[in-house]
């Protein structure tokens, strides 16, 4: 068997969990998430509007995606790059469909949305599909990235050299998003892939946590905790002890021995 296809065949084991909470500052929750390892799907979603529309935004845009990803199509998928970059994107803008319809049908919801990060785990890589300011960093090896890009008018300006990029982590207008589920999508949403190691631990997060704990602080606790639990617990009460003052959601994945 060639090294090629030895690598296609490797299949990383997974442990996940995820947590969200409200806070400290609002007074309900408009965060939703999944974790499926079986579906090797995970999502967080960040919801936006008023009368609480908000969290009805991202309920709805996860529970679409995870129809999307039913276990006969994840099992097709595996190994095929391409065409899980492709059903990522339909399953974001069938969700993007769903929260429209959803806020046409209901005059009190015009307006909803959401920011929304889906993560697929292929055999040995990770595809993240998003919109929005919801991120994912990866831990690999010693080092720690984030792997999105925020869609946002504060990280437009850090971009351009005319912000810090501490200044838009805390600063003002840094929740002013510029993409999100529940409008119409010009392009597709920002899609990548990155290959994965063992040992490798990835965080898929809203803005109430990176918003709250710096990327050196998120690294501490995702290289140090002994379960993915553990760390989803760490990481939310980090964000409460820094102030709490958003909704707060974090998945956590490890990736084990094949």
């Amino acid at each position: 068997m060639t090294l090629l296809n030895r690598l296609l065949r490797r299949c990383l084991t997974l442990a996940a969990f995820g947590r969200t909470d409200t806070g400290l500052a609002r007074g309900h929750n408009e965060d939703s998430f999944c974790v499926l390892p079986g579906q090797r799907l995970f999502v967080v979603a960040d919801g936006m509007g008023g009368h609480n529309a908000g969290e009805v935004a991202s309920r709805i845009a996860v529970e679409t995606l995870v129809v999307a990803f039913p276990g006969e199509t994840v099992k097709g998928l595996l190994g095929k790059p391409e065409a899980i970059r492709h059903a990522l994107i339909r399953g974001v803008r069938e969700a993007n469909e769903a929260v429209m319809a959803a806020a046409v049908a209901d005059d009190a919801r015009a307006g909803m949305g959401c920011t929304l990060i889906a993560a697929f785990c292929d055999r040995a890589a990770l595809h993240t599909c998003h919109l929005g300011d919801v991120r994912c960093y990866l831990a690999s090896r010693g080092s720690f990235r984030q792997i999105t890009t925020d869609h946002s008018q504060v990280a437009q300006q850090v971009a351009a050299g005319l912000l810090d990029p501490e200044e838009a982590r805390v600063g003002f207008g840094r929740n002013i998003v510029t993409r999100a589920v529940g409008f119409p999508m010009a392009e597709d949403p920002e899609c990548h892939q990155v290959e994965l190691a063992e040992g490798d631990r990835a965080l898929l997060c809203s803005d109430g946590l990176w918003s709250m704990v710096p990327d050196a602080r998120l690294a501490e606790i995702l290289a140090a905790g002994s379960s993915a639990e553990a760390i989803c617990n760490q990481l939310v009460d980090a964000a409460n002890e820094a102030g709490g003052r958003d909704n707060i959601t974090a998945v956590v994945i490890l990736f084990g021995k094949a």
